[in-house]
């Protein structure tokens, strides 16, 4: 195999050509380590109901010298050309020395514990379950230093605010282990600035696109506040809509108490998110996107969200006002606190009345 040629990675703060060629290596290495898992996981099954002899002898027959070769030149190669990597780019070696050790160290050790496990083959599935969980661990790795980068690259495909599923994307480059699954998620969580553009909800195992600057996600904020003001005008539509139709059962001068209504609505609904904040903050045991860590962030990643839940606001507010003559500023704060609640039961109330009225209009 021909030397490659590195260079010392440039003083900048974007990823080098080394970067590149040590993500690379190590993905070559996460692949050949699941391809040898895949091909353990297989013959165990196929082996399962033979005799011990057999299954000696075809585990052998799979697992022979020729496709150990295989794999294990593949990874040496990889190893070496991280060590060549390492000689020239001090960076690379301080970012990456003791995990490529780890990884060297590892893959000598189910090389010897891989023939001990051929050899006996006796309860196969206990023998080879060591060498399954070293190479779990080379996985997890090699994971653990190129998942950022990766979720970086796919992040650029999305728009602002658009969930980024970790499981569904990159589970297969991911181990075999649970634990190991949840903590590659759980580290993202507590290093999120390796992150270009990108905010980890380690419960949910997303990661939202973000705007880049921090001037991009305070405008999610203004583009909220004029959606509330917008929402003025319902009240000042109900107020002056006699102006325009006969028998309309709100006057002019109510104009005040529907504005008032709104409000208390709209700060009802807002004490329930805020108490819920509290309660999720006070429970969180491990690194995670929660609105008291960034409340900016938070509401620009939920916008959209956001939005909805408003406009859900307005259809209650319509409906308490026209199912409730006279609405007193209590009833409308509490009304707003459990606005879900409250407009599906309005919202229920009002369909039958369409339909009543619909079967009276159609009824020959």
């Amino acid at each position: 195999m021909s030397e490659e040629t590195v260079q010392p990675a440039p003083e900048t703060t974007g990823r080098t050509e080394n970067d590149r060629r040590m993500f690379g290596r190590l993905r070559n290495i996460r692949s050949a380590c699941q391809y040898l898992q895949g091909r353990i996981a297989e013959v165990l099954k196929e082996s399962a109901a033979m005799s011990a002899k057999q299954r000696r002898d075809h585990i052998a027959d799979v697992l022979d010298h020729a496709v150990l070769h295989r794999i294990d030149h593949k990874i040496e190669a990889q190893l070496r050309a991280i060590e060549t990597i390492f000689d020239v780019d001090a960076t690379e070696l301080e970012w990456g020395s003791d995990e490529v050790t780890s990884i060297e160290l590892t893959w000598a050790e189910i090389k010897e514990s891989l023939a001990s496990a051929i050899a006996a083959a006796g309860n196969a599935e206990q023998q080879f379950k060591p060498v399954q969980d070293d190479l779990d661990r080379i996985v997890y790795c090699c994971a653990s230093l190129t998942l950022s980068p990766r979720i970086n690259d796919a992040l650029q495909n999305l728009r602002v605010g658009q969930p980024l599923d970790i499981e569904f994307e990159f589970g297969e480059e991911f181990p075999q282990n649970l634990d190991l699954r949840k903590r590659l998620i759980l580290e993202l969580a507590q290093e999120a600035a390796v992150l270009e553009g990108g905010v980890v909800d380690a419960d949910q195992g997303v990661v939202y696109k973000v705007a880049s600057t921090r001037r991009g996600q305070i405008m999610s904020l203004w583009r909220l506040i004029a959606f509330l003001l917008l929402g003025l005008l319902l009240p000042l539509a109900l107020a002056f809509g006699g102006k325009a139709l006969p028998n309309w059962p709100f006057k002019v001068g109510s104009v005040y108490s529907l504005v008032a209504n709104y409000l208390l609505i709209l700060l009802g609904s807002g004490a329930h998110f805020a108490i819920e904040a509290l309660k999720a903050a006070k429970q969180q045991t491990r690194p995670n996107f929660q609105a008291l860590t960034d409340w900016v962030l938070w509401v620009h990643v939920r916008e959209a969200k956001i939005f909805r839940g408003i406009a859900y606001i307005w259809v209650g507010y319509l409906l308490l006002t026209f199912g409730i003559p006279g609405l007193s500023w209590s009833t409308a704060f509490f009304a707003g606190y459990s606005i879900d609640s409250v407009t599906e039961v309005f919202l229920g109330r009002f369909e039958a009345t369409v339909a009543t009225q619909t079967k009276l209009l159609t009824k020959p």
